[in-house]
C-alpha cells in the first residue's frame, strides 16, 4: 500500500507544471521556470528567477535601491524538503552597480548569508536547535554538526536584531574568570529577564564605562532603577 502511494505521489509531482512549483516554493517575487525530479535519489531541483513585475533591486552594501544590473549569475541553495525529497533551488541573482558602493551583489532577504541555505531552512535548523543538540539537528536536516552550529549562530543573531528587547530597569554586573591568559571578562545582565546583555574584556572601571557609553542612551541610563554588584570597587565607581 505504501509503495502504491509513493508511485501515485511521484506521478502527481511529475505532472506538475512550473507554475504549480512556483506556488509550492512560495518565494515572494520569484517564479520557477524549470524543475527536475529524481525519484531514485529522492531529490527535487528547482530553478527560480525574479518575476518581471518585481525588479526592485537592493544593494547588499548600503541597502539602497539600485537600478543598474551588471550581470546575472546562479546560486544553488538548500531549501526545506518537499515531502520526502531533498530540495535545492538554483536561483538567478544579480550583481548591481551602486553609486556609493560600486559593483555589489543584490541583497535578497530569502538568502540572509553566503552559506548555501535559504532563510527558512536556517530558521528551521535554528528552531530545532533550541530543544536538541547540534548532532540531533544534523541527523534531522543533513548538514554536519559544525554546520548546524554555524547556522544556529546566524539564526540567533537575526533573532536578536529583530526582537523587541526588554527595558533595562534592574541590572547586574559580575565577572567571569577565564584563566591566567585571558583572565577576566565583565558580564552585564538584565535581572528582570535573567539574560546577559553585554560582555567586556577585563574588569576595570573603563570596561563598564564602555557599556554605559556604547550600549545605552542617556534616557536608557536614566531608566535604570537598581544595580547589583559585588564589592569590586571599579564597578561601583563606574555605576
Amino acid at each position: 500500500m505504501l509503495g502504491f502511494v509513493r508511485v501515485a505521489l511521484f506521478a502527481i509531482l511529475r505532472a506538475m507544471a512550473d507554475k504549480d512549483w512556483t506556488r509550492i516554493l512560495g518565494w515572494p517575487g520569484y517564479k520557477v521556470y524549470r524543475h527536475e525530479l529524481d525519484e531514485r535519489g529522492k531529490r527535487l531541483n528547482l530553478w527560480a528567477r525574479r518575476k518581471r513585475s518585481d525588479r526592485q533591486l537592493v544593494c547588499s552594501g548600503c541597502g539602497k535601491l539600485v537600478s543598474e544590473i551588471v550581470e546575472s549569475y546562479e546560486r544553488e541553495v538548500r531549501d526545506l524538503p518537499c515531502f520526502e525529497y531533498l530540495t535545492t533551488v538554483v536561483v538567478e541573482l544579480y550583481r548591481v552597480r551602486c553609486p556609493g558602493c560600486g559593483v555589489r551583489t543584490e541583497k535578497v532577504p530569502l538568502l540572509p548569508s553566503n552559506a548555501p541555505f535559504s532563510k527558512r531552512f536556517e530558521d528551521a535548523v535554528g528552531q530545532a536547535s533550541e530543544s536538541a543538540a547540534a548532532s540531533r539537528a544534523a541527523m534531522q536536516f543533513g548538514p554536519s554538526a559544525s554546520t548546524v552550529r554555524a547556522v544556529d549562530q546566524r539564526y540567533l543573531a537575526r533573532w536578536s536584531q529583530t526582537r523587541r528587547k526588554p527595558a533595562l530597569r534592574q541590572m547586574g554586573v559580575d565577572e567571569i574568570y577565564l584563566g591566567k591568559k585571558q583572565k577576566f571578562v565583565t558580564v552585564v545582565s538584565n535581572l528582570d529577564t535573567g539574560e546577559p546583555l553585554w560582555f567586556g574584556a577585563e574588569r576595570k572601571k573603563e570596561t563598564l564605562d564602555e557599556f554605559f557609553r556604547t550600549q545605552l542612551s542617556a534616557f536608557q541610563r536614566g531608566a535604570v532603577r537598581a544595580a547589583c554588584v559585588d564589592m569590586w570597587q571599579p564597578f561601583r565607581q563606574s555605576i
